[in-house]
């Protein structure tokens, strides 16, 4: 949409963004500091303002923005620069510079893209089928590329050449219906494994900073895969009944599926070496509670052997290509802000504001926690990707979970699912979501009618196992 000046709604956001957000540090900056806060929690409040907003509005670049975090807080006099550069040396960073890594070696030898299409040949392709087959493809990706945009970009081509053969031009049921299957259940299987998207091992981070325990790989797995599965195979069900497919069976879609394989011919050697290194590195993971190796360090010696002469067959030019950098700094910039947010008292203090403002106190802990989960699950309609919005909202969460003297875990690590595997109701929400929403066809509405069921029910789901499965398995 165009304003009268011939300005859009994302220029005009962009325009605002960096006046409003230094209006918004200065306006916190000049309010009287509270009694009960210190003075370095009240300027880490200011600049936790302004850069909240150049967030939501990306005036200006993302990275630089978090990169701005470093300077900005030494320059305030909150802490030193070496406290402030602390999150560009988290353990989160390098997990997923490792993963991006790993992902690259997937890419490159052609495994990621074989086990879809064997995927796709083994469930058929009838129209019901077929969307199952790229929910199970997405499943497994999951386990092996640590971003929810690179496995779109996986299999976007492969849902297009499936719409193409299906024979008709622009909005047709079955094309939404793909579509939506293809960006949401890659977005909320995300949510039970690690590595999978990025929000996961920001919050181990910030759980651990508090908790003073990480949790390894195969915890995560335990606590998160059960309810992120049934929640992809419900999403599964419910776009198929919001959007069922004009026809049952598509003419033609195994013939595209049996020549995508007979190009990929017999595996390869670099396919071999792709799959031996990450089971080794999954290995590590699984094990990691007993071998007491850091799942960290684990996939960074993996990734180390596929440059190795002989061993390997990456360059680093091809690794390059398979890292964002911007997530990268995303990362290290926003754990540094929340580790400052902590550190000074002000996410406990802000934390105990919202918690009184919104009268929690004395509610048991399944409501307190649907609660959370509902205001931070429509927080998404505010954020565009899941990075920033995990370090920006993770520091008050633990503050909550603190003020309501209930183990941090509890409200993080659901929150960290819901912030990473569920945003589900805006086009524009992640990466993955747009480039669903560029191909023409789907509308804007398409994804509210999936995305608000999927996400109430989701808040229920992640609050029930928070309180009672979790507990079982000994979180707290």
């Amino acid at each position: 949409m165009t304003s009268e000046k011939g300005f859009s709604f994302e220029e005009w956001r962009k325009r605002l963004g960096l006046p409003v957000a230094i209006a918004a540090g200065i306006a916190v900056f000049l309010i009287q500091t509270p009694a009960d806060l210190s003075v370095e929690g009240h300027k880490s409040l200011a600049l936790f303002a302004a850069v909240f907003v150049l967030y939501l509005t990306e005036s200006i670049p993302l990275a630089i923005t978090s990169l701005a975090v470093v300077p900005l807080a030494a320059l305030m006099g909150i802490v030193t620069p070496s406290v402030a550069l602390q999150g560009f040396a988290s353990t989160s960073v390098y997990l997923i510079l490792g993963a991006f890594v790993l992902a690259a070696a997937m890419v490159k030898s052609k495994l990621a893209e074989r086990i879809t299409y064997l995927i796709m040949s083994w469930v058929g392709t009838s129209a019901m089928r077929i969307t199952l087959g790229i929910t199970l493809a997405n499943i497994v990706l999951a386990f092996l590329v640590p971003s929810t945009t690179a496995r779109t970009a996986i299999l976007l081509p492969v849902c297009i050449a499936i719409i193409e053969v299906f024979g008709k031009e622009g909005r047709t049921k079955f094309a939404v219906n793909l579509l939506l299957t293809l960006a949401f259940t890659n977005a909320t299987i995300g949510s039970g494994i690690l590595t999978a998207t990025v929000p996961n091992p920001v919050t181990i981070d910030f759980i651990a900073k508090v908790s003073k325990h990480t949790i390894t790989y195969g915890e995560w797995f335990i606590y998160g895969f059960p309810p992120a599965l049934f929640m992809t195979m419900l999403t599964w069900w419910v776009i198929q009944k919001v959007f069922p497919p004009e026809i049952t069976n598509i003419p033609g879609g195994d013939r595209h599926v049996q020549e995508k394989l007979q190009e990929l011919g017999s595996i390869s050697r670099d396919e071999v070496k792709s799959l031996i290194v990450f089971i080794l590195v999954v290995g590590l993971w699984v094990t990691g509670g007993w071998t007491k190796i850091d799942t960290t360090i684990a996939c960074l010696a993996g990734i180390i052997i596929l440059f190795l002469p002989k061993l390997g067959f990456l360059t680093w030019k091809d690794a390059e290509k398979g890292i964002s950098w911007q997530i990268i700094l995303v990362c290290g910039g926003g754990v540094s802000l929340g580790e400052i947010l902590m550190k000074t008292g002000a996410a406990k203090w802000l934390a105990m504001i919202i918690f009184n403002a919104l009268g929690l106190s004395g509610l048991s802990v399944i409501v307190m926690l649907i609660l959370i989960m509902l205001i931070i699950q429509y927080m998404h309609i505010l954020f565009v990707g899941t990075t920033a919005m995990a370090t920006a909202i993770l520091p008050i969460v633990l503050g909550m979970a603190q003020a309501a003297d209930i183990n941090p875990a509890v409200f993080a690590l659901p929150a960290g699912m819901i912030i990473g595997g569920y945003p589900l109701l805006m086009f524009y929400n992640t990466l993955p979501n747009i480039l669903i929403y560029g191909t023409g066809k789907l509308k804007v509405s398409d994804f509210p009618k999936v995305g608000f069921i999927l996400c109430t029910v989701a808040c229920i789901v992640y609050a029930i196992c928070a309180s009672t499965y979790w507990k079982w398995l000994g979180l707290y």
